[in-house]
């Protein structure tokens, strides 16, 4: 159940269409005409400064919670000074595509965002980097053989370790930097750029507590002409919260809310971002939950109402994507995650009342955002662990389940060497398990589509669909006399795509560290005030860099294939094979039938695609490993691909597996859609059977049932069933859709009816009419499980 207050900010959520906000890139056009020769720390630091003292403030109807993105209510700012080429480029389009689309408020709006950008045309991050990359780089990004990441976006993505934030305030943060800045006694290159950063870091504090202050003014003067008493007492709440928060440490649950809002949003407010993540809410919340509920200063009602409105409050948030990007992330995803559950740093069962209560709020305020990851372990609590099941039956697409027998391995695995501080770990992004405040994690490197690179493989290094030659000869397929000869040259052609991709990526993180630093951001994570070093500068305690590879069961499907049909059977040669997927399988339907219907396909529990899986996984992640990114951490292998699964599909001809040309990949490390035929346990037995801890950022795996039988009290228990078992089977992560056929297609037909019908598409939940058409068939083509069993 909702509040009143949460019923309409709901219904305002969802009935505003999201606009695009011309002041942000206004205001930092005004700020970089302003000539400087400050250090780049310093003048990230001023930029930020500029924006929150000058940016439009407002206090939204009903809202208790205040601090907005944009200059009006579900607005996005425009990042010009991360590029602007691509803006102009997609500009018209914004309002006319089929997924995410942007309005104008005004019409003038649209022209003065072309005007910004055209002044600069050619001097955004975005460019700069595309200068330093070679033509062969970018045509690869273009031909979707790999992407670029962090090109128009921050490197930096947050979880801070929000307890210890509010313990201080930032005053008391100020008051440590001050002090480091105090003991210098030498000045050389490496104090001086100690000196900017410190500087800048308590730049970007103060004039956080100031913006806070200026809502203090805002409220006031909004209290003094309501004339609704409860209104009225709502924004004196809020300026007296905004008198104390951020600057002092917060005394109850409201203030310790309010504090968490300011630094996430000025995260986004600093950089063009997403993946800022929340952490153990159930954890770092609890203490003032206790304190509000045995002071009788806030009652349960209350606690679940103020959750809600910030449940929505982070659903308010998205960003602008160009094209490409709006299909492949559809449905304005940010990857803000909450984890709940779990076992805390001594071992012992980690769930709370506050748990239970967050999964009540979200239940009632049914949002998109953020994703919440539910921490399973044999010691979780039975009643709280099924209010999350219930969730799941209710088809919210909500929480992923994270097993904590295979995560904390994985995060002490990833160069942690706390059992304490693993056993906390959180996640964020999608799957992947941090350790919150001590760790700066790089999201995307890019995506490598490994489908792509079998196809090089059968072509001797050659993109069959533009003639270019992208890899290594490895060989003609006339040469290939043996599956274990193919194999080699598959992962030769894989090993010098990995070593491309990386150089490419490289080049692009090295000169954040240089262009871009993330100064506010910084002061959040342990190791950069005391260092005097920016995240971008391996100022955090753990650093890693994700790599994501996509298509992972079209190639082991792919590979057992071939063995089976050409080396096993001796149906025919390799030669013949490439020359019937060249043709989409012209004429010979009767192979494309067998390819799919006739061998073995991943996700059945069969031991041969399974181990080409194995095998394929393996030599990725230890080829990742073999490389360090732009401060020397590691890069670490993902297994998921969002919806760029589609995308990437439309640049891949016909494969051995049976797919054709131009259709998706296998969505994130599920199985190919309709080729799971033996029940979703099957699919986990063959997730399990991966080496897991090569894959320490994690494994994303959706699952779809039947509503028939997911209802009810014999749906929980079989839901209840498949999660214990699948973890149990060493699965990492999974999550469930609740959803029919039948619904999805007259959601299609009907939208108007199903503005509040959510899904999970990859690591976030959407709401299936505002995905792209294209996106809304590849979930509908799931398998749909009729029971945990098969």
């Amino acid at each position: 159940m909702a509040s009143e207050r949460v019923e309409f900010l709901k219904a305002r959520l969802r009935n505003t269409n999201p606009s695009i906000s011309v002041e942000r890139a206004r205001l930092v056009t005004q700020f970089y005409r302003i000539p400087s020769i400050e250090s780049p720390i310093t003048r990230k630091a001023r930029m930020l400064e500029y924006l929150l003292q000058n940016m439009t403030i407002f206090i939204n109807p009903q809202s208790i919670f205040v601090g907005d993105h944009g200059e009006r209510y579900r607005s996005v700012p425009a990042y010009p000074e991360w590029g602007s080429n691509w803006i102009l480029e997609d500009i018209d389009t914004f309002d006319t595509r089929s997924t995410d689309t942007l309005y104008w408020d005004k019409p003038e709006d649209k022209q003065e965002l072309i005007d910004i950008c055209t002044e600069w045309r050619g001097r955004g991050f975005r460019e700069v980097i595309d200068s330093h990359l070679s033509e062969e780089q970018k045509q690869a990004s273009l031909d979707g053989l790999i992407t670029i990441g962090s090109r128009i976006v921050s490197t930096a993505s947050h979880m801070p370790e929000y307890g210890v934030i509010f313990e201080k305030g930032f005053a008391k943060m100020i008051d440590e930097i001050q002090a480091k800045l105090d003991g210098i006694e030498h000045y050389d290159y490496i104090t001086q750029e100690q000196k900017d950063t410190w500087e800048g870091m308590i730049i970007t504090l103060k004039a956080a507590i100031q913006f806070a202050h200026r809502y203090v003014k805002l409220a006031r003067e909004m209290a003094e002409t309501e004339e609704d008493p409860k209104r009225k007492a709502d924004l004196l709440r809020i300026a007296e919260t905004c008198e104390r928060v951020p600057e002092l440490p917060p005394r109850t649950f409201y203030e310790a809310m309010q504090f968490f809002w300011f630094i996430h949003l000025i995260y986004q407010i600093e950089n063009a971002g997403h993946n800022h993540s929340i952490g153990r809410f159930d954890q770092f919340m609890y203490p003032y939950f206790i304190h509000d509920i045995e002071n009788g200063v806030a009652t349960e009602d209350d606690i679940v109402e103020m959750i809600q409105c910030m449940l929505i409050k982070w659903t308010e948030i998205f960003e602008l994507r160009d094209h490409i990007e709006a299909e492949a992330y559809a449905g304005f995803p940010m990857w803000t995650n909450v984890t709940i559950g779990g076992i805390d740093s001594n071992g012992h069962d980690a769930c709370n009342r506050l748990t239970y209560l967050f999964l009540e709020a979200a239940d009632g305020a049914e949002t998109t955002q953020p994703a919440i990851s539910f921490r399973f372990n044999k010691k979780i609590d039975e009643t709280i662990f099924r209010r999350a099941l219930k969730l799941t039956q209710k088809g919210l697409g909500q929480p992923a389940f994270f097993n904590d027998e295979i995560n904390i391995p994985r995060v002490l695995a990833n160069g942690c060497n706390d059992i304490r501080e693993a056993r906390d770990y959180a996640i964020e992004g999608c799957v992947e398990a941090q350790v919150p405040g001590k760790t700066d994690f790089r999201p995307v490197a890019g995506f490598i589509n490994i489908l792509k690179v079998l196809e090089l493989a059968m072509h001797d290094g050659v993109d069959p669909k533009t003639g270019r030659q992208f890899g290594p000869n490895t060989g003609t397929m006339e040469e290939m006399d043996s599956m274990e000869k193919f194999m080699k040259a598959y992962e030769a052609q894989l090993a010098y795509i990995i070593d491309y991709h990386l150089q490419a990526y490289g080049i692009c993180s090295a000169l954040h560290s240089q262009i871009c630093p993330t100064v506010f951001a910084s002061c959040m994570v342990d190791g950069c005030i005391e260092k005097g070093r920016i995240l971008q500068k391996d100022g955090a305690r753990y650093s890693s860099t994700g790599t994501f590879i996509s298509g992972v069961a079209n190639a082991a499907d792919s590979l057992a294939a071939i063995d089976q049909v050409v080396f096993q059977k001796k149906l025919m040669t390799l030669a013949e094979l490439t020359q019937i997927l060249d043709s989409n399988y012209a004429g010979r339907e009767d192979v494309h039938q067998m390819l799919l219907n006739k061998v073995v396909h991943f996700g059945n529990d069969e031991d041969l695609v399974d181990e080409y899986c194995r095998r394929v996984v393996t030599f990725c992640a230890l080829e990742n490993q073999a490389h360090k990114d732009s401060r020397f951490g590691q890069y670490e292998l993902i297994l998921l691909n969002q919806t760029y699964n589609i995308w990437q599909g439309r640049c891949v001809g016909a494969t051995p597996d049976g797919r054709m040309d131009g259709e998706p990949l296998a969505n994130n490390a599920s199985p190919s859609n309709g080729m799971d035929r033996n029940g979703p346990t099957a699919v986990g037995n063959s997730i399990g059977k991966m080496d897991t801890l090569m894959v320490p950022k994690g494994v994303l795996v959706n699952h779809k049932f039947d509503p028939a039988v997911a209802k009810g009290e014999k749906g929980l228990e079989m839901l209840e069933t498949f999660v214990r078992g699948y973890c149990e089977a060493g699965g990492q992560h999974v999550q469930i859709n609740v959803a029919d056929t039948a619904t999805l297609r007259d959601a299609q037909k009907h939208p108007e009816n199903y503005k509040h019908l959510m899904v999970r598409v990859a690591g976030y939940s959407a709401f299936f009419v505002e995905l792209d058409p294209r996106v809304q068939e590849n979930i509908i083509g799931r398998t749909e499980h009729g029971s945990c069993c098969g």
